[in-house]
């Protein structure tokens, strides 16, 4: 049975053949000629800017240039009727019309209430709307193109067209938009419009290819072909006895599946071609390309619970890699945290292991990690022991090595990170904070038997972890020191002293912020304390939200790759006569211990370098 639909689909349509009947772009500063909104929020509703001025504490929005959106998060106002209305079309002497538009759209859940935002029209100048298409959300922070069929109004000589994002009335996130367009299409144009495929899935799994192709020109479209590859080899079926209308869409399924068997990547493209026979007028839109990361979706018994998280191996990581755990942030989430971190890229990349472990929920419903916080004093989960057991556990089912252990997080999953630096420091090398702090009960006890190389990366504007510290507990979280004492008390505890200052290149000028390092360290040590300052920085994952300039994520991988083997005991290094041994580097220039049957340079105190191999 054929299904057709309304024109609704991701993916960015070339214009050049059309006949375009409104474009905008709102770079202009100024309000868009002719375009008008109704709103009953005390915020004005949409508003111009970039997305570095609209967003808001909890809804961050991808850079996209200039944008025009609507903020809920930031005003906590009513905002179930904002329209934003385009200028009046007039679709007597057009045969079909479609919109097209970029949008950045969660369709999130809160608290019981969910945002919805919707494509409305009005054939009487506004006074009655009638919705014509619901936006789904996409809860992966990326903006997605969207194009929508407008058939139904042809003939209508006065149209009103309005994106409506609605609220209910509740504290929800917001809605942009950016790149309008209304156009007639020509010629034959079939496009893939979107694929229905995982972004994730767990192994061994058999994945549906399906998508949706649609029809983006005038001629009616009869037949076409759908070929889906992973790069090995092509898979083709053939689609015919169609009557597929202009501004039409039609969902397919593939008829061969693809089998990921281990956990890994792979990248799948997915074309539609021989339309009605022959080769459409527009190549550009045929082809969509979709990536899947093969995981293990866990659980662990652990502390009489069963404990969730997340693992992703890449394929072709070396034996005896290192493995990583990314902790989220107070109320997040495991897979929040993976696709927002993308931290399975760098995994790719750089041959590790990661692991995205899960917090249980406390007494309020909210997950998170037990570092003692004021309000969460009856909490007795020991996430340390969880962690701990849980590299265990991997360690002895995958090929990583328990000597390469790390940890990140955002927030209270970067304060979980300072308590592994105090308590675990048997079986954690490095740490590396982001918008986290250390609570400073844990900070007075501290005095772990191993030294911990500490990254910390943190706004000097966040407001929920003050960059000067709350040492009175105004906020009820617990008193915790100042980030600077905070780097202060790890510094003297290993007996490190200020080696290198620099600033970051500030490569994104519209992010309102810059980034600032200090790296301390000692001649001989393969501790290192660092602190990458964010001025002007909110309470942010640089990199994915708020400041530009660096990827936390790939900055924290890096600064674990810099620390060198703590097991070796550099101490035992001889000074040769009156100079003393200032730093081992690898091969890379990289801070390095003697490591069997690998070539070190041994970087002397009076400017001398002797290369030396370790067979002991």
């Amino acid at each position: 049975m054929k299904i057709y639909l309304p024109l609704i689909f991701l993916f960015s349509v070339e214009l050049s053949a059309q006949n375009v009947l409104l474009s905008e772009d709102f770079e202009s500063d100024a309000f868009p000629e002719n375009w008008t909104q109704q709103t009953a929020a005390s915020d004005g509703g949409w508003v111009l800017g970039t997305a570095m001025s609209l967003e808001s504490e909890w809804w961050s929005i991808a850079p996209h240039g200039n944008i025009i959106a609507t903020n809920d998060d930031a005003c906590d106002c009513d905002k179930s009727e904002d329209y934003l209305i385009l200028p009046e079309l007039d679709f007597t002497a057009v045969e079909n019309a479609i919109l097209e538009f970029q949008a950045y759209y969660d369709g999130a859940t809160f608290e019981g209430d969910t945002e919805v935002a919707t494509i409305e029209y009005s054939l009487d100048g506004g006074v009655n709307w009638t919705v014509h298409e619901t936006i789904e959300g996409t809860e992966d922070g990326a903006w997605s193109a969207h194009s929508i069929g407008l058939g139904t109004l042809i003939g209508n000589s006065s149209v009103l067209i309005a994106f409506r994002y609605n609220d209910d009335f509740g504290w929800m996130f917001g809605w942009a938009i950016d790149d309008v367009s209304v156009y007639e299409p020509t010629g034959l144009d079939a496009a893939m419009t979107s694929l229905t495929i995982p972004l994730n899935t767990d192994v061994p799994a058999d994945i549906a290819v399906e998508g949706i192709v649609s029809n983006l020109g005038a001629v009616p479209i009869v037949s076409f072909d759908i070929t889906w590859t992973d790069g090995n080899e092509d898979h083709v079926q053939a689609f015919s006895d169609l009557s597929l209308l202009s501004g039409m869409s039609m969902p397919f399924s593939h008829e061969d599946v693809f089998s990921m068997t281990e956990s890994g990547s792979a990248q799948l493209t997915v074309t539609v071609s021989n339309v009605n026979g022959v080769e459409d007028d527009v190549a550009s839109n045929n082809t969509l390309v979709h990536s899947i990361s093969a995981l293990e979706y866990g659980t662990l018994l652990d502390g009489g619970m069963n404990r969730e998280y997340i693992y992703y191996h890449p394929g072709d990581a070396p034996e005896n890699c290192p493995l990583v755990f990314v902790c989220h942030g107070y109320s997040g989430s495991a897979q929040g945290i993976m696709d927002y971190s993308e931290f399975n890229a760098l995994a790719d990349e750089y041959g590790f292991a990661v692991c995205y472990p899960q917090g249980i929920q406390d007494s309020w419903g909210n997950t998170f990690w037990n570092v003692g916080y004021d309000f969460q004093n009856n909490e007795t989960v020991d996430d340390v022991a969880y962690v701990i057991h849980l590299s265990e556990h991997l360690a002895a089912s995958h090929s990583i090595d328990p000597e390469l252990l790390f940890c990140t997080g955002m927030s209270n999953g970067g304060d979980f990170s300072y308590l592994l630096a105090c308590e675990a420091s048997n079986y954690f090398r490095a740490v590396a904070p982001v918008a986290g702090m250390i609570m400073q009960d844990i900070m007075d006890a501290c005095n772990p038997p191993e030294e911990v190389s500490i990254l910390e990366i943190h706004g000097t504007q966040d407001n929920v972890t003050y960059f000067d510290g709350d040492p009175n507990n105004q906020d009820n979280w617990g008193a915790y020191p100042s980030i600077p004492a905070t780097m202060s008390f790890f510094t003297d505890l290993f007996g490190l002293q200020l080696e290198d200052s620099f600033d970051f290149e500030n490569i994104n000028t519209g992010d309102g912020s810059t980034v600032t390092a200090d790296k301390y360290g000692a001649p001989g040590s393969c501790t290192q304390v660092w602190l990458y300052t964010v001025n002007g920085g909110g309470h942010d994952w640089p990199g994915a939200y708020g400041n530009m300039d660096i990827d936390s994520s790939r900055e924290a991988w890096l600064f674990f790759q810099e620390i060198c083997d703590s097991s070796t005991d550099i101490e035992q290094l001889e000074a040769t006569h009156d100079r003393q041994l200032v730093e081992i580097l690898d091969l890379l220039g990289r801070k390095a211990g003697p490591k069997q049957g690998e070539v070190r340079l041994y970087i002397y105190s009076d400017g001398s370098v002797e290369k030396q191999v370790n067979f002991d």
